[in-house]
């Protein structure tokens, strides 16, 4: 993808291929193509609107990739690293009171 500068230069910007599974739903899974500076906590809130899920009061849902956690503030980028894709998994946290 190319951005037009201000200056009529054309830039080449990277976007990452994201996809979310979500194993309980009945739909696919999320697809988007994101910038690397996008945060996990961003394709978390798209992928919860595609799968109609929300934050309760006794579980949240979280990002997974590669069996661990990722925090909302990690950016696609630093879990992508060089790929041009990642895969995520969305899963659904019970949360102590």
């Amino acid at each position: 993808m190319t951005i037009q500068e201000e200056a009529g230069t054309a830039r080449t910007v990277r976007l990452i291929a994201v996809q979310v599974s979500f194993p309980v739903s009945a739909k696919g899974p999320y697809r988007a193509q994101v910038p690397p500076q996008d945060t996990a906590g961003s394709v978390r809130v798209a992928a919860m609107g595609f799968f109609e899920v929300s934050d309760g009061a006794d579980y949240a849902y979280m990002l997974t990739h590669g069996g661990h956690d990722v925090p909302d503030d990690r950016t696609v980028g630093q879990v992508a690293g060089e790929k041009d894709s990642v895969e995520f998994r969305l899963v659904k946290k019970i949360t102590q009171g």
